[in-house]
């Protein structure tokens, strides 16, 4: 079934034009990303806590700010989310080896002051210093006249404080290994508690407490990142096999022509980069890259039956006998992401709205990038064989 009939469109001439609108929009979005210091993040990767919350009356922003500071998380975001008289608020990853830190500093001051205790480094460790290998806080301390490594950590633990393994570094430095503290799954439940006990005559409804420690946070971002490129990888090498490398080129191009944009339009709109946000990335480069392959395909029949015609003039005419397909496809994935976008709710909404970009930006780049790389490369390859002969 064709949507349109034959058509004789000349979208190669647009290529250059085509380009300088790419590249503006790309331009953009670096710039806006280098203003900002790279994308908003959620919590995702960056590590905090979440708390969705609704009142049955309305509340001031500045109001429950600082409520939420009292608390003890200073550094929050709070907006108005979903329905009405709902908010999200949103709390910073919380320094979990920097407080066990200063509960041992306090503990090592109470039981030896006269070392004059000094923290030398802290971080968190997914090994510990035993044979058991447990996770922990690692603090290394320096300090003059260090007790018996054993003593200490009995003078410690009478203290309050766990000690899954300390050794001594040298004469002048101990490290201890401090079980987490549990910080970041106890904020949503003392945030939680702080908002109930300042506003006791309003209904309050938790709707969703989220909470991810940095350390995780991290490993989802690198993780994220080697998503992505291994599934570049792989398009790169499976077309190379399929057609040729000059199609991988073109369809790689077209690719990160599409997250760009995508990541640039977020970065411009204020929008974080999540989990799902990622996902529908990915979602965004299968859809576009199944509608370069298709028009690929045309090309490489058309380049077998007509090889007397020029590539420019198969590339177009290719297009233009795509087209009917290219627009049903866009058109019925457009009407549900539509769909999604105005009534799935705000927990979906940055989802729908990637998807939004990248379906229409995934058509634009099939059409205007994929295969006008392609042009450009064998014009290249011409050339040099003219240069050489």
């Amino acid at each position: 079934m064709r949507f349109i009939g034959e058509t004789h469109i000349k979208f190669v001439d647009f290529r250059n034009k085509a380009f300088l609108i790419s590249l503006a929009v790309i331009l953009a979005g670096l710039i806006s990303l280098a203003v900002k210091g790279g994308p908003d993040l959620s919590i995702d990767f960056e590590g905090g806590t979440l708390v969705q919350i609704k009142f049955d009356q309305p509340v001031s922003i500045n109001e429950l700010r600082s409520v939420v500071e009292n608390v003890g998380f200073q550094n929050n975001q709070i907006q108005e989310f979903g329905q009405e008289n709902e908010y999200l608020i949103k709390v910073e990853k919380i320094d979990e080896a920097g407080m066990a830190a200063e509960k041992l500093m306090e503990a090592l001051n109470n039981v030896a002051p006269e070392a004059g205790w000094e923290v030398v480094s802290v971080r968190e460790s997914t090994e510990g210093l035993t044979e058991e290998g447990k996770a922990g806080n690692l603090i290394v301390l320096s300090g003059e006249n260090i007790p018996e490594t054993e003593v200490l950590v009995n003078a410690v633990k009478d203290q309050g404080v766990g000690v899954i393994a300390a050794t001594r570094e040298s004469d002048n430095t101990v490290a201890f290994n401090v079980p987490f503290m549990g910080i970041e799954a106890k904020a949503s439940e003392k945030m939680k508690a702080g908002i109930e006990k300042a506003f006791p005559d309003r209904k309050i409804d938790i709707r969703r407490t989220e909470t991810v420690g940095p350390k995780i946070g991290e490993e989802m971002k690198d993780r994220a990142w080697a998503a992505i490129i291994i599934s570049l990888f792989g398009i790169l090498v499976y077309i190379s096999w399929r057609f040729e490398f000059k199609f991988a080129v073109g369809a790689i191009i077209a690719l990160i022509h599409d997250i760009l944009i995508t990541l640039g339009i977020f970065s411009i709109t204020g929008k974080e980069l999540s989990l799902v946000v990622i996902a529908a990335f990915l979602t965004i480069v299968g859809y576009s890259l199944n509608d370069t392959i298709v028009v690929f395909d045309r090309i490489r029949e058309n380049f077998s039956m007509r090889r007397r015609r020029s590539l420019e003039k198969m590339v177009n005419t290719s297009i233009n006998e795509s087209l009917s397909r290219t627009i049903i496809t866009s058109l019925t994935t457009l009407i549900v992401v539509l769909f999604l976008f105005f009534a799935g709710g705000e927990v979906i909404h940055d989802f729908a709205f990637a998807l939004l970009i990248g379906v229409i930006v995934g058509t634009y780049s099939s059409i205007f990038v994929a295969s006008p790389v392609l042009i450009e490369w064998q014009n290249r390859i011409s050339k040099k064989k003219k240069a050489r002969s």
